[in-house]
């Protein structure tokens, strides 16, 4: 998002593109619609801008993204140790294939599902159903951020569910009061607090 919105300042102007750039994020922590204000309020319309292009600028752009050194190491020994990787996201297809592409992950991951191509978001069972069928006779492990709907159908399904907390940089913040089906098993502040072991049949390696 970040980057969008960086690129996005630099294209509508080149001499304040910090000082945009900061009002942009300023607009998004305060709940706006940040787009529909750039076009709206900081271009006030101007016909050079669409709002329907800025949308499309956002939803395409290439992001200057990369992984840490730290979630590296774990993609690394989750792979060493015999792991299935998959990545299961809502949203649409071009934009996150390119965050994909961005970080590289292809060379870790054996599955994808994106909301937009199967045609269902979470807290819907089918795109998690769908790894089970892909990898049928293994056991699951379900890493993400989103108390409000990750971890419902993993839970129902029986997986192991683990959610990496808020440190105040993640898109979703975890609440003070969630009810026990929105929960996940375990909670971890950091992704060196999860140990890889050897993989097992009959719980995974995590």
């Amino acid at each position: 998002m970040r980057s969008a919105f960086w690129e996005i300042a630099q294209e509508v102007t080149r001499n304040d593109a910090k000082e945009l750039f900061r009002m942009m994020m300023a607009q998004y922590f305060s709940g706006n619609s940040v787009l529909t204000w750039v076009h709206e309020v900081y271009l006030e319309n101007n016909a050079k801008y669409s709002l329907s292009g800025l949308i499309s600028q956002y939803r395409n752009h290439i992001p200057r993204i990369t992984l840490t050194a730290q979630t590296k190491q774990l993609l690394d020994n989750l792979k060493e140790n015999g792991n299935k990787i998959g990545i299961l996201t809502d949203g649409r297809s071009i934009t996150q294939r390119n965050k994909i592409r961005a970080l590289g992950l292809e060379k870790w991951v054996d599955k994808i599902s994106i909301s937009e191509e199967c045609g269902n978001e979470k807290p819907s069972e089918k795109p998690y159903m769908a790894f089970q069928e892909a990898f049928a006779g293994g056991s699951f492990v379900y890493l993400a951020d989103n108390f409000a709907k990750d971890f419902i159908a993993p839970n129902n399904l029986g997986w192991r569910t683990i959610a990496l907390l808020d440190n105040g940089l993640n898109i979703h913040s975890t609440g003070s009061k969630i009810e026990d089906k929105f929960r996940p098993d375990e909670e971890v502040n950091d992704l060196s607090e999860i140990v890889v072991m050897p993989f097992s049949e009959s719980y995974g390696s995590i």
